[in-house]
Parts: structure tokens; sequence; C-alpha cells
């Protein structure tokens, strides 16, 4: 004999069941978004970081260039005439050999894309701004790398085929100062700490820039 089945009850249960469905992905979207939404405030905090190392780093390079300026300043004179004190004009002339680097900070960059995250940024225009940022970067390096060519070529083969150390701790002679080969190096290595100094500050002002639009996004 056939029960008579309770459409009623039945029905209900099927309202309950899919309610039930519902609640439990409801929650899931809403753990997933939670989710998505610490990683991209930690994503964005974390860049910030690294953008403010990257402008502690470009202004502490602008202060080195700055100084190889000053040196270059104080050693032109005695490039064109004998004068007293090439001494302690000599200490500036080798401490230009010091070059100084560019390194960026792109760590938290590198991670976001690599990992397929930069959708969770939700901003099609903040993600044109950190990609023009970080795509700066290789123009910096080139700038900087202008002197170390100079450095590579001419610079380290000047100092060591041309000053004579013998000469210089035993009759305090520097005759190196009137070749004009150094005199060459000097207003070229002038002339790439002039554009790194520019590039350096533009740098910083993007960087800035990003920096401000980061805060806006958090």
């Amino acid at each position: 004999m056939l029960r008579k089945i309770n459409w009623r009850y039945a029905i209900g249960e099927i309202i309950i069941v899919i309610i039930g469905i519902s609640i439990a992905f409801g929650l899931n979207r809403w753990a997933s978004g939670n989710k998505d939404r610490k990683l991209r405030t930690t994503y964005l905090e974390s860049m910030f970081k690294d953008l403010d190392a990257e402008t502690l780093h470009l202004r502490e390079n602008i202060a080195s260039f700055e100084r190889k300026v000053q040196d270059i300043a104080a050693i032109r004179p005695h490039l064109y005439r004998k004068m007293t004190g090439r001494d302690t004009t000599a200490q500036k002339l080798f401490r230009l050999a010091q070059i100084v680097n560019f390194l960026p900070n792109d760590i938290t960059y590198k991670t976001l894309v690599n990992s397929g995250h930069v959708n969770l940024l939700n901003d099609i225009n903040l993600q044109k701004e950190i990609e023009a940022h970080y795509s700066n970067h290789p123009i910096i390096q080139l700038d900087y790398e202008r002197q170390n060519k100079i450095h590579e070529k001419y610079f380290g083969d000047f100092i060591m085929y041309h000053v004579d150390y013998d000469a210089i701790y035993s009759k305090n002679e520097y005759a190196f100062f009137d070749k004009k080969e150094l005199r060459n190096i000097i207003n070229a290595l002038y002339g790439t700490y002039n554009i790194a100094i520019k590039t350096s500050k533009s740098g910083i002002e993007q960087t800035e820039a990003l920096k401000k639009s980061l805060q806006e996004a958090l």
C-alpha cells in the first residue's frame, strides 16, 4: 500500500536545505572576500614600507652624489695648474672611486605580480600607477650605470697605470693631476653625477606620489 506523501512537509524540507546551502555559500563568499581584503591590505602596507625605504635610499644616494660634485669642485683647480694642497685633494680624487648604486626595493611588487594577486587591488588606475612606478626603475638604473662605465673603462685604468704611488709616498709628488686623461674623466663623472641626482629626485617625486595613492587606497 502506497503511503501518501506530505507535500507541504517535503517542500518545507527542501526549502530548509536550500536556505542552508545558500547561507553556507554566503558565509564562504564572505570569508573569501574578507581574506582577499586582508591580503590586499597586507600588500598595500608592505608596498608602502618598500616605497619608504626606496625614498630613503634615493635621498642617501643624492647626498653621496652631491658630496662627489663638491669633491670635483675642489679637484678641478688642481687639474689645470700646480697648486699647494694636492695631497689632501688626492684623497678626494680617490674617494670618487666609490660607486653609488641604485638597489630598487621591489620585493612586494614582484610577489604581487608573480602570485597573480594584482586584481585584488580592484582599482585599474592604482594598478597602472604602480606598474608605471616600477617600470621606471630600469631607467634610474641606466642613469646610474653611466658612472659605472666610466669607472670600468677609464677611471680604474687611470688609477692603476698612471698614478705613481711610489712618487706619492716618497716624494709627495702628484704629477698625475696634470694629465689630460684625468681632466676628461673628472668632467665626464661630473656630468653623470648630475644626471643621477636629477633622476633620483624625479624618482623620489614619483615614489611620494604613489605612497599618497596607496594611503588613499588603504
